[in-house]
């Protein structure tokens, strides 16, 4: 009988450990976003930080400001592969201009 009163106490006391797992505060939420970048989050850590964001502006403000971070720099790099992917030569012509000119700036 004993046995019975007390299951209900531990589904009770489980319920409520998993469910204050789901309250983040900022730091985490902030940890969490970051991860949510490069690898999918857990079902757990996806509802936990959801549940955060709808309360907390400041969270969802940082989220949507590393997304466009994350975004701004991955299309500079892009523009960065393609300036360096064909190296530009110079003409014989302009070596020699070049060559001249720092010739005459040394004399």
């Amino acid at each position: 009988m004993k046995e019975c009163m007390n299951r209900p106490t531990k589904v009770i006391k489980t319920l409520a450990q998993r469910l204050g797992n789901l309250s983040l505060n900022c730091k985490e939420a902030a940890r969490l976003q970051s991860a949510a970048l490069d690898r999918k989050l857990t079902p757990l850590e996806w509802l936990g930080l959801c549940c955060h964001l709808v309360l907390c502006k400041w969270c969802c403000r940082y989220g949507s400001q590393i997304k466009f971070l994350r975004s701004a720099a991955g299309e500079r790099s892009q523009d960065d592969q393609h300036q360096y992917a064909c190296p530009q030569v110079l003409s014989p012509e302009a070596r020699e201009r070049i060559k001249k000119r720092l010739r005459s700036e040394k004399d």
